[in-house]
């Protein structure tokens, strides 16, 4: 009785102990919010992949939520309503100049002051996309088709629009019309044949174009040498992250009905933040995303271009103070401008 009693009094105490730590490690946990986009894109692979990353290695926990328009997430991260989001160059410049689809936003450079950048990387090309019994060859062939080029207000459908005005010189809803669907709806009505060309951006190979291209036979198409000397082209390609990229014969199977190479637009995305997320945490991001690699590389096979060594390509915002200071430790060289106001 007596020997039970002194275990209690000891254990007691030690036991309450562990409870208090286990109460203290769980509370130290940080929630964080993460936006992508449609599931089976490329910036979803990624997402779900730094999810992983970071659950494994920091004490985060991250809420991911996917089919999100990287406009959407832009906005809701410079409001400080998201912590983590797949974005794009070119929303960046459209935002921070109130231009494009924020226009009509007088707040939008100003809010574009809160937005930050961990890293950069190449996203994939435009896939153009037919039926191969469309009778659709070339893009001048969509006069009074009915087409899916991304979701209204879309930096991608900017630039689709671009691409058929450059290519053909036709406007949505005189020569064509322009289905107003969210990525996977889209996707879905093209596979139902329901619009007769899809374009859209994503990785190369692309995962979910795989499993159409496995239904049925589909024809990529070109843009022709020309028509990137077309104005509409001219403003495209001068638009941040956008380079030139070709789609290659059978990299989609026998489905694939090209023979040879296809020219189009390819483009970059960022992992954003927004200037509340502390310096540390940020830095702790920034060092275990580029630590694993080598998970991100066995996830998919595009993401073998998530490197160190491009991290800051096509950057085009401050980048955030511990993304920074994580860049400096490892040697790299950070042009001035995208040096955030708060570590100068």
């Amino acid at each position: 009785m007596t020997m039970k009693f002194r275990l209690s009094t000891v254990l007691l105490p030690l036991l309450a102990g562990l409870v208090l730590l286990s109460g203290t490690a769980a509370s130290a946990e940080r929630n964080l919010r993460m936006h992508t986009s449609q599931p089976g894109s490329s910036p979803y692979v990624f997402a779900v992949t730094l999810q992983s990353v970071l659950q494994k290695n920091l004490p985060v926990r991250i809420n991911l939520t996917s089919g999100m328009a990287s406009t959407r997430s832009t906005l809701d991260a410079a409001k400080g309503q998201v912590d983590l989001y797949v974005g794009s160059q070119s929303i960046n410049h459209f935002m921070s100049t109130g231009t494009g689809m924020f226009s009509q936003m007088d707040s939008a450079p100003e809010l574009f002051k809160h937005v930050r950048t961990i890293m950069s990387y190449p996203l994939g090309p435009y896939h153009i996309m037919v039926h191969e019994d469309s009778g659709i060859e070339s893009i001048k062939d969509i006069k009074g088709r009915r087409v899916f080029i991304g979701p209204p207000g879309g930096a991608a459908t900017l630039v689709a629009l671009s691409i058929i005005e450059g290519v053909t010189g036709y406007k949505a809803g005189e020569d064509y019309d322009m289905a107003r669907l969210d990525w996977n709806s889209g996707q879905q009505a093209f596979q139902d044949g329901q619009v007769d060309m899809y374009i859209g951006p994503t990785q190369l190979p692309s995962a979910s174009i795989e499993q159409l291209v496995m239904l049925q036979k589909i024809r990529f198409l070109g843009i022709p040498d020309e028509a990137f000397d077309s104005e509409p082209m001219k403003a495209v390609m001068a638009l941040p992250g956008r380079t030139v990229m070709e789609i290659p014969p059978g990299i989609y199977g026998d489905n694939q009905v090209n023979e040879k190479p296809v020219k189009t637009v390819g483009t970059w995305v960022t992992l954003g933040t927004q200037d509340r997320m502390d310096e540390e945490l940020g830095y702790q991001i920034t060092k275990t995303l580029f630590e694993n690699l080598d998970v991100f590389h066995n996830a998919a096979k595009f993401m073998s271009s998530v490197t160190l060594d491009n991290a800051l390509e096509q950057v085009n915002t401050p980048l955030q103070a511990g993304a920074l200071r994580y860049y400096r430790e490892v040697g790299r060289d950070i042009p001035d401008d995208i040096v955030p106001p708060e570590a100068r």
